[in-house]
């Protein structure tokens, strides 16, 4: 008996202490709290006006994507004129819903509702700007409750305007606002307003934006069921919290039906190397748990991106693992994925995990604060009465929980207390302020560049206007998200064969080709005589099915030659061409014909990276400007080499996009053409380390397509009024650009 009775002594004792979260002591407004709320608003229109003009000004310099603007801007308009989210771009190389040229429901792929409402939209302004424009006044809220939770906990509202900041700077929100549009972002400021009114205990505002939250994403309604599990145990919310399951419940229901009548769900796909279905999956990781946390947690990539989660906020919210926890199911869905993006921490998984982290920091500064407090109190009194205070510290743990604040009154802090969180709110800002500075998502940032809207991207409007808009369009990545509101838009090189259009821009990114497939698709379209050229001009090739094709060789590849390329109009190289005042660095240089002193080729100009040392993770560009210097110029290519230390030659790249739809062969005698290669990394170059040599040669184009790095094969190279690192010798077969350190 009196072990029973003290079992339920001791259950009783740790059950009370779960009770962290009693109903919050009001905070009086007065002329601080409203100063404070203009700070934080002041704050949310800096932030909308900057990402609004920035993300629109992306669009008009087409550096949006197909995937996956262009894929939600074309189900938002599909809502509108057939009431039914409905999808037909999709990556062939990789993705699973490639089934049908007629597409499929987005309810295939994600399960969210929240389209719906957002179609209104399109009703009075129908184009993508109105999806980035929403995205970011509803991501911008997010700063009102982080203030406000941070307020109620902390009890200055100065303090909680720094959360606010820490909400608006997180590179995790942000990264998700610069990936295009995903429903999904929203979460960021829906799940901290499900937070703040769960926590202020405020039901009906807690249950609506619990619905509009569930409605981003098919995962959603699993965290907010974990809210009400979490309000069950740690507020004594009955009714509320039981209500948020049961709501997950139905909604996960609701939502398995939708999903399989839609043909889905599809990206289940990502987790089938874990098990067949949802119970098979969760029998093999609890079998196997130390093997699942080897490969799936602690392996190093995997560790980096809980690293890239923690980071932005000092790894403060370890200190409050009870809060913590409503991201478990998240970074669960992230870790254990086979897509890597999903645990890059670079993109929009993630926003949902940002609400936590916020509540998580203000929490664990709570913490802190609590634990300085007792430990000051505690040791004072035990200068004077230790037994004493040890034994009243005893008995109140068996009576009461966590304090809920650092505060039990409405009083104001002491300077004590205030000169501690104003340290803890300069490290977290700090923190936030050197994630985002590495992210390079924020103006203040290394690596942070403005879209610039030129004259290469008005003209596509151009060819835009050509386009039929009930036709069917095969496009490039960054050109489907001005051309989705049509019943069939493809990413090429998807139903490249069957499209009524082929819209293309060489200059562009070639996703999800690299260069030599895609040039190799291209040549593939060219060759077919199934299309024509409507219109060709500055890599811009507007293509159409059916369409007589006059100077378009219908000979197969084969028969023209690996290097062969029917003849465009001259007009379509000219994003090639550059005046001579736009050249940089200067120099002169002449390549010639092995066999003879004939000129074939002017470097005029070079640009290069300027890393004083490299390594395995540097990427390196480089630009060339060239000038012809004959009428008929044989099929030629550029190298870019490195020498190492140990005196080894290195291919660092060959791939010049220029040249494969621009050939030398096509080249005008006097016109400088601008040759830039495509980023490169060093990961598969095995470098000796020290002293390094980088430098160009030109070669003879191999009909094999294989690299030449035979020295005697290279074009030699002559100088004149060399400047800066560039050098040649008399006889020299390569010309040098610059020197680095190998590490």
């Amino acid at each position: 008996m009196k072990t029973s009775s003290a079992l339920r002594k001791w259950l009783a004792v740790c059950w009370n202490r779960l009770y962290l979260y009693p109903p919050p002591e009001p905070l009086p407004r007065r002329r601080s709290f409203w100063a404070a709320m203009a700070v934080v608003a002041g704050a949310t229109l800096l932030f909308s006006a900057f990402f609004i003009w920035y993300l629109t000004t992306r669009q008009d310099a087409f550096q949006t994507n197909a995937e996956d603007l262009g894929i939600m801007d074309q189900a938002v308009w599909s809502i509108v004129h057939s009431a039914v989210p409905h999808q037909t771009i999709c990556n062939i190389v990789g993705d699973t819903n490639c089934y049908s040229s007629n597409g499929i429901s987005r309810f295939a792929i994600h399960f969210e509702p929240i389209l719906f409402p957002v179609a209104l939209l399109y009703v009075l302004w129908a184009t993508p700007k109105t999806l980035l424009v929403l995205q970011t006044l509803v991501v911008a809220t997010g700063a009102f409750p982080a203030f406000w939770l941070a307020r109620l906990r902390l009890r200055n509202e100065w303090i909680a305007v720094g959360f606010a900041l820490l909400y608006l700077l997180h590179p995790l929100q942000n990264l998700a606002l610069l990936n295009d549009f995903h429903a999904v972002t929203f979460t960021s400021a829906l799940l901290l307003f499900v937070l703040y009114f769960m926590y202020t205990r405020q039901t009906a505002w807690t249950f609506v934006f619990a619905v509009l939250a569930m409605a981003c994403k098919e995962e959603i309604p699993v965290l907010v069921a974990l809210f009400g599990l979490w309000s069950l145990l740690f507020q004594r919310c009955w009714r509320s919290g039981l209500g948020l399951v049961l709501l997950a419940l139905a909604w996960v229901g609701l939502e398995l039906v939708i999903t399989r009548l839609s043909g889905g769900p599809l990206l289940a796909s990502r987790y089938a190397h874990l098990g067949n279905g949802p119970l098979d999956i969760a029998r093999n990781i609890l079998l196997h748990p130390l093997a699942i946390l080897k490969q799936y947690v602690f392996e190093r990539q995997h560790f980096f991106y809980l690293r890239q989660v923690l980071s932005p906020t000092g790894y403060l919210p370890l200190l409050a693992p009870w809060v913590l926890v409503l991201a478990v199911p998240t970074l669960a869905l992230n870790l254990l994925s086979s897509k890597p993006d999903m645990y890059s921490g670079l993109y929009h998984y993630n926003a949902e995990i940002v609400p936590v982290l916020i509540f998580a920091s203000i929490e664990a500064v709570v913490v802190i604060g609590w634990a300085a407090q007792w430990l000051l109190r505690w040791g004072r009194a035990l200068w004077q009465r230790a037994t004493a205070v040890w034994e009243r510290w005893r008995l109140h743990l068996a009576t009461r929980g966590a304090p809920g604040g650092l505060l039990r009154s409405s009083g104001s802090l002491s300077w004590g207390q205030l000169v501690l969180l104003t340290l803890l709110m300069c490290y977290l800002l700090v923190s936030v302020g050197r994630a985002a500075e590495a992210h390079g998502t924020m103006p203040f940032s290394p690596g942070f560049k403005w879209p610039v809207v030129n004259a290469h991207t008005r003209l596509a409007e151009h060819f835009i206007q050509m386009i039929p808009p009930t036709a069917s369009v095969s496009a490039q990545s960054a050109l489907v998200p001005h051309i989705s509101h049509r019943e069939r838009i493809y990413l090429f090189p998807y139903q490249d064969q069957e499209a009524d259009y082929i819209f293309l821009d060489v200059t562009s990114d070639m996703y999800p080709l690299f260069l030599g497939s895609y040039t190799a698709e291209v040549k593939k379209i060219l060759f077919s005589g199934q299309y024509g050229i409507v219109a060709a001009q500055d890599g811009y090739l507007l293509l159409k099915r059916g369409l007589p094709a006059p100077g378009l060789s219908p000979l197969s590849p084969a028969q023209n030659g690996p290097e062969a390329l029917p003849a465009l109009p001259p007009a379509f190289c000219s994003f090639l061409w550059v005046p001579p005042q736009q050249v940089e660095h200067p120099i002169t240089a002449t390549f010639r014909k092995s066999d003879s002193a004939q000129p074939l080729v002017d470097v005029v100009g070079y640009s290069t990276p300027t890393p004083a040392t490299v390594d395995n993770g540097t990427y390196l560009q480089f630009t060339f400007y060239l000038r012809a210097r004959s009428a008929s110029l044989p099929a030629l290519n550029l190298l870019v080499l490195l020498r190492d230390s140990a005196g080894q030659e290195h291919l660092l790249t060959q791939d010049f996009p220029g040249f494969a739809f621009c050939p030398t062969t096509t080249w005008q005698p006097g016109q400088i053409y601008m040759l830039r290669t495509l980023a490169f990394g060093l990961g598969s170059v095995h470098l000796a380390p020290g002293l390094a040599h980088i430098s160009m040669a030109l070669v003879p184009a191999s009909p094999s397509g294989s690299t030449m790095m035979d020295v005697q094969a290279r074009q030699p190279v002559q100088l004149q009024g060399a400047s800066g690192a560039v050098r040649a010798l008399p006889d020299a077969r390569e010309l040098q650009l610059t020197s680095v350190i190998v590490r």
